[in-house]
């Protein structure tokens, strides 16, 4: 895999069709986001089934992620249409139902006139436009524009510094979720997280439903900064959400929290998203400012796992270029390296058995680093590593293959539940014979767990030999090992590899075969 770092893509009307997601997995897309604050289920839906057909008609292995939306606060709506609010005007947010004014507006929060204090903020569409509460009559509270601006129909609204009390999930995000997970997305993503217990309520509803997958901690509150590393501990994977934060912290704090949040999340091999305004002038523009590339670098130099595009693909004019122009410049920014690296050495066992195969692998000058795994903990073990080889993965399940797609690096294959090491190998050699990079001559590092399937059992490092013959290999002309393919072996190989994706079901596939993610060489 030429790039190791991944690109998330927020699906919208821009790219509301096959071809254009195909066209998008192609570009190098990692992950498809779907975001539960716009759209409706028919169109979820589509989008899931869009992504899922991309997937095996490109071999690449995208995963799904569904954001629900949160507790966000919006203003009601305006009965004469969008309106102009002046600095020094008084202004009131009422929780009452009402056909909105200039003077007097709705908001979805109906504890705001409870929990604001005079001296409070209260900030519109996304800080554009400011108000200061200066007293909280009923179910009114009265407001002072401090910074004025134009304002409509259902913009949201932030309160800084305030203690609202909301759920973590709204009735709507129940609903959203259990469709989600019906629906089969591979990722949750939790809107205004504030505590680890937050996860708490989304596990409830997984259980009801039946079916868990990681839930990524969206960092866009004060409280979620404050409480950052047990989140990271108590959730499996973060975001960093830097519109809404920079609007709840100030400005100049977003990029060290954005440093301290990957490096804590790397410490604990938990995955994370650097997101919003990425190459935001996209939307518009062919190409990106020289501010946006410098940022995009800056994340892939901090060492997050996966970026993220939001408007620049689902509305923007010119999603595929956006697409390809970050991985153009993520790639650059990895050839330079400088990821800092673990504060620590791990201690864990699991945590000194990948740190080891990482050294091992270096030292050996082997030409991979390779992990077996059946929930993908090993892959994100060596992952956090950020080591220069290949990090090649191999699962009999399905889902953790399309969850690994948030993972730095991982490079992953499809294949049979093996019953011992020997037949880890004759995978390992069944899966790279036919690849050009590959030579019976190249050792790999193996990191894996025995016996095979035990979950959580990371026991094994091995150092394999291409050529050695194992168990569970298919017979093959001895003399042809090790030689380069032609360009129709290359081609017959690649049309095999579609014709098993094709066949590999929900459950592990008994038998030799395997399906591998390609390589996405944007």
């Amino acid at each position: 895999m030429d790039r190791r770092t991944k690109i998330v893509c927020t699906l919208g009307p821009a790219v509301a069709s096959k071809d254009a997601i195909v066209e998008l997995v192609e570009s190098g897309m990692d992950v498809a986001r779907l975001n539960f604050s716009h759209g409706d289920y028919p169109d979820h839906e589509q989008n899931y089934k869009w992504v899922r057909e991309a997937t095996d008609e490109t071999g690449h292995a995208v995963g799904i992620l569904a954001d629900l939306q949160g507790p966000k606060i919006r203003l009601g709506r305006f009965k004469d249409g969008p309106t102009t609010w002046e600095t020094g005007e008084e202004i009131r947010i009422t929780v009452d139902e009402c056909e909105g004014t200039h003077d007097r507006v709705s908001t979805t929060y109906k504890g705001l006139a409870k929990d604001a204090r005079p001296g409070d903020r209260l900030l519109v569409d996304d800080g554009k436009v400011g108000l200061m509460c200066t007293k909280v009559e009923g179910n009114d509270v009265v407001c002072e524009v401090t910074e004025g601006g134009p304002v409509s129909n259902n913009k949201g609204v932030s309160l800084p510094g305030m203690n609202i009390s909301v759920p973590a999930l709204s009735d709507k995000d129940i609903r959203d979720l259990r469709f989600a997970l019906e629906l089969g997305v591979d990722f949750i993503a939790l809107s205004f997280v504030r505590s680890p217990s937050d996860i708490d309520l989304v596990h409830e509803v997984m259980d009801e439903v039946g079916r868990r997958v990681p839930v990524i901690a969206k960092l866009e509150k004060p409280e979620a900064i404050d409480a950052l590393e047990s989140i990271i501990l108590a959730f499996d994977a973060i975001m960093v959400a830097r519109g809404d934060l920079g609007v709840e912290v100030p400005l100049e704090d977003v990029p060290l929290v954005q440093k301290r949040a990957i490096q804590i999340a790397r410490e604990n091999a938990k995955p994370v998203i650097v997101a919003t305004q990425m190459l935001d002038s996209m939307i518009e523009n062919s190409r990106p400012t020289r501010a946006e590339a410098s940022d995009v670098a800056n994340a892939v130099l901090d060492g997050a796992d996966a970026v993220m595009l939001s408007g620049e693909i689902s509305v923007g004019k010119w999603p595929h270029t956006t697409v390809r122009t970050m991985a153009r410049i993520v790639k650059t920014a990895e050839s330079m390296g400088g990821v800092p690296p673990l504060s620590h050495v791990p201690r864990t066992k699991r945590g000194v058995i990948s740190y080891s195969a990482r050294d091992i692998a270096e030292r050996l000058n082997a030409r991979a680093l390779v992990a077996f795994t059946s929930s993908g903990d090993t892959a994100r073990r060596l992952a956090r590593l950020r080591c220069s080889l290949p990090l090649l993965v191999f699962t009999p399940n399905p889902e953790v293959r399309s969850q690994l797609a948030l993972t730095w690096g991982a490079e992953t294959f499809l294949c049979p539940q093996v019953d011992n090491t020997d037949e880890m190998m004759g995978q390992v050699n069944e899966a790279l014979r036919n690849m050009e990079e590959y030579t019976d001559e190249d050792l790999m590092v193996v990191v894996a767990g025995t016996p095979p399937g035990d979950s959580g059992n990371t026991n094994m490092i091995r150092v394999h030999r291409l050529g050695e013959k194992f168990p569970g290999e298919s017979d093959t002309d001895e003399s042809a090992r090790g030689a380069k393919p032609s360009s129709e072996q290359m081609a017959k190989a690649r049309r095999a590899t579609k014709l098993e994706q094709s066949k590999v079901g929900p459950s592990p596939v008994k038998g030799k075969s395997f399906s591998k993610s390609k390589k996405n060489n944007s």
